[in-house]
């Protein structure tokens, strides 16, 4: 009867329920392909189709395992069992059977990984310290309670038409919610128009049309975020963020701009990124889960998995996330907010030659760089700035902004997350203290997100990034809020030896993913198992608190 009542408190909006092998699943409609082909005429639908993509859009697919779900709460010394958190962008989940078994069997993992590089050339294989490094980092991933994942697709041609999420649930023995981002109604996935990207020019025809072709029984269109959870979730939302692009109307334009198809081309050729078309319903989005955690002094965790926009200014991004802020501000339990933010530091939004004058016109930073040109001999000055700027900020986007001169476009997004502060009192852990990173490395949040010794460990790499000086960015991160403790210091669901686990994903000769996942530990004591364990602290007492330990 409990059970009974605890799914009805979840589900009670959520239209559908469907029992899939061990796992019940609640959430709205799918679409049929007469829908999704309708939709691909219009950004502007009505009557019952508009209705059935609102659903989809705003109400997350919750599925719970019937007959439950263990944590496994890993133990760290000095900490005791841990609630480790992952958070990955499978970027689709194409290499879906490998990323099931880095979460479930590191052991066949290795197997496999091993095959794989014995029959690729010598150029593709993987590197040898990747390979020295990726079984443990396997073992710690195998052991997350918690699983943060960003580009999830349901019933797409790209990742076999699998349910990821669910089926990666059904794998691990997890419970998930699934929030929709975007239903996909580009004609080229649809089946109906074959558009070659940049870089797809040169492909024989007939595998092209394979590469593209479409079983429409099968197609679903869907992709987003999800959650993977060893604890019950008890209340699962969407909450959709600012719109900084129009993925259906502007990426028509400009797939046809001459400007942007230059751009694309450049990608291509110089970082081997492909570039291809996108028509899109739907925005940026997070998806938030509470989850049941007996040991949380409310019995609960918040988890917030969030994915902020590429093809915008960074100023938008932060904007996203200050209205995710806004919407936390109530929440008191524990709280992680993960995921792809999109860190670039640059304006990656696609590009015509008014939008290129316009933006150099409007921005005082051009107009600084032009004064420092026109008083220096041969530029000097300007292109001293502009390195000593580039190496500031590489694979840093926390490094402070100088305005005019030394700009970090992404800087006030983290100074916004750092300010922030919950009704409650309690605030993000933005320390650095070297006895809690996994590395030795201190630094604002090298407890929470690994550091390198320059900025953080990145999380993207661009398929050529010329030995490191190009095409690395940190793009995914874990921010947390420990329980608050009004009498000291916080320990409990303070974050611990954040990683990034590189070598796991980067086994393979073709990568899992383009992204790394990274992970974090948080205590579910109260106190450290022994004295002398360094003190956490908020950034208001992070001076005094960095001076102590325990007593």
């Amino acid at each position: 009867m409990r059970r009974f009542a605890i799914l009805l408190t979840v589900f009670a909006a959520a239209p559908l329920a469907i029992c899939q092998d061990r796992i019940e699943v609640r959430g709205p409609q799918l679409l049929t392909m007469k829908e999704l082909v309708a939709l691909s005429d219009t950004a502007a639908p009505v009557g019952k189709l508009r209705r059935k993509r609102e659903a989809l859009l705003r109400t997350p697919f919750v599925g719970l395992q019937n007959e439950g779900s263990t944590p496994r709460r890993p133990v760290v010394e000095s900490l005791g069992p841990v609630l480790r958190v992952a958070a990955w962008n499978i970027q689709t989940g194409t290499e879906f059977d490998l990323i099931r078994l880095a979460f479930t069997d590191p052991g066949r993992l290795a197997r496999v990984v091993a095959k794989l590089n014995a029959a690729a050339p010598g150029e593709d294989r993987a590197d040898p310290k990747d390979l020295a490094g990726f079984r443990p980092q396997a073992n710690h991933l195998m052991q997350s309670d918690v699983v943060l994942l960003n580009e999830v697709d349901l019933g797409m041609p790209r990742s076999g038409y699998r349910n990821i999420a669910r089926d990666l649930a059904l794998a691990t023995g997890m419970n998930y919610a699934y929030g929709i981002e975007f239903i996909e109604v580009d004609k080229i996935h649809l089946g109906l128009e074959q558009v070659r990207a940049p870089g797809e020019e040169d492909e024989d025809p007939e595998e092209f049309a394979k590469r593209h072709a479409v079983d429409k029984s099968r197609y679903k269109g869907l992709h987003g975020t999800a959650i993977l959870s060893r604890y019950p979730i008890v209340r699962a939302t969407n909450v959709r963020l600012k719109n900084c692009y129009d993925w259906y109307g502007k990426e028509k334009y400009y797939i046809n701009n001459p400007v942007e198809k230059g751009r694309r081309r450049t990608a291509a050729a110089a970082f081997l990124e492909r570039v291809g078309r996108e028509v899109r319903h739907g925005n940026r989005f997070a998806l938030i889960a509470d989850l049941a955690v007996p040991e949380s002094p409310t019995g609960k965790v918040t988890v917030v998995a969030a994915h902020l926009e590429n093809k915008c200014r960074p100023g938008c991004r932060r904007e996203q996330m200050e209205e995710l802020l806004t919407h936390l501000r109530r929440v008191r339990n524990p709280l992680i907010l993960g995921g792809d933010l999109n860190t670039t530091g640059t304006d990656v939004a696609p590009t015509s030659i008014t939008r290129e004058i316009r933006k150099r016109v409007r921005n005082p930073n051009f107009w600084a760089t032009q004064g420092i040109q026109w008083f220096s001999p041969l530029a000097f000055g300007s292109v001293m700035l502009g390195s000593v700027n580039y190496v500031k900020n590489y694979r840093d986007p926390t490094a402070a902004s100088i305005p005019l001169i030394a700009v970090n476009r992404d800087s006030r997004l983290f100074d916004r997350v750092e300010d922030f502060r919950f009704a409650d009192g309690g605030s993000f852990d933005f320390s650095g203290h070297p006895g809690r990173s996994a590395n030795g490395r201190d630094g604002s949040l090298a407890n929470s997100n690994e550091r390198a010794s320059k900025g953080f460990k990145p999380t993207f790499e661009f398929k050529r990034d010329y030995k490191g000086l190009l095409g690395q960015m940190r793009l995914d991160w874990l921010f947390v809020k420990p329980a608050v403790n009004a009498r000291r210091p916080p320990f409990q669901f303070a974050p611990w030896y954040g990683r990034t686990l590189e070598h796991l994903n980067e086994s393979t000769p073709e990568q899992m993913s383009d992204h790394h996942p990274i992970t974090v530990d948080l205590p579910l004591r109260t106190d450290p198992v022994r004295k002398g364990v360094p003190a956490v602290s908020h950034r208001d007492a992070r001076a005094s608190a960095l001076r102590e330990n325990y007593k």
